[in-house]
């Protein structure tokens, strides 16, 4: 799919079969993604005192 607000971009979507080894597989690759996202938001908070 072309995104028209972003010329030369374009969005691809991966599914597998329920219960299959890809299916597996692309939960393991959303929680790579997961667990980055939420690393990055941890240390985007600031924090009082001195660092530990």
């Amino acid at each position: 799919m072309d995104l028209l607000a972003e010329p030369g971009l374009s969005l691809t979507d991966h599914a597998a079969e329920p219960g299959s080894a890809d299916e597996e597989r692309l939960h393991l690759l959303a929680s790579w993604s997961a667990t980055t996202a939420a690393a990055a938001a941890e240390a985007a908070v600031p924090r009082d005192g001195p660092p530990v």
